[in-house]
């Protein structure tokens, strides 16, 4: 199980802290068995984070729960859990092309250190897009209040979602919220 913290480090700071980055301290209670035994410091595993030209093999955490055995990691909030490219370049690229309206080599071209592919990005808006309605729904638990988009097509319903998404502050602070509202990133797919 991985739970997202937010951190105002940046990747390159988080990595060149490596085991002295001050993680979180684990939960009270197991999030598997409840048990109120308290986590035990379980290592460390390495995970890719690719922030911007340079990839890095960034710390994630881990805890042990001593009664189940089950283990707990803390990934970084700038990270997204099954993705190797930070949280800020896939949250810029979809602001690029799905509430800017950039054409794809448009924004490639703000891309360049990347050496990213169209398909790459496509990928990204396109998952994007397809977890729209779900995005909402959560947004709407979150924020009874909010207003969201009605029966605009998807491409504004994006734009304006996106738009949304900035008025938690940063990125990193509504993937942290989101992921911990529903136990999983507002880009994992629908069906696994």
């Amino acid at each position: 199980m991985q739970q997202i913290f937010y951190t105002a480090a940046s990747p390159e700071e988080y990595w060149q802290l490596g085991k002295d980055f001050a993680f979180p301290d684990p939960p009270e209670a197991c999030p598997f068995c409840r048990t109120s035994l308290p986590l035990k410091k379980h290592g460390f595993y390495r995970r890719n984070s690719i922030p911007g030209e340079l990839p890095r093999r960034i710390l994630i955490r881990r805890y042990r729960c001593r009664f189940c055995g089950r283990t707990v990691s803390f990934l970084p909030g700038f990270c997204l859990p099954y993705f190797q490219y930070t949280l800020e370049l896939i949250y810029r690229a979809l602001e690029y092309r799905l509430r800017q309206f950039l054409s794809w080599r448009a924004c490639l071209g703000r891309f360049k250190e990347l050496s990213w592919e169209p398909a790459h990005l496509r990928f990204y808006a396109r998952r994007f897009l397809a977890g729209l309605a779900r995005l909402k729904l959560i947004l709407r638990q979150m924020r009874p209040q909010i207003s969201l988009p009605g029966k605009e097509n998807q491409r504004q319903q994006a734009a304006h979602l996106l738009e949304v998404l900035s008025f938690f502050g940063d990125i990193q602070s509504f993937s942290v919220r989101f992921y911990a509202h529903c136990g999983r990133s507002f880009l994992a797919p629908l069906a696994d």
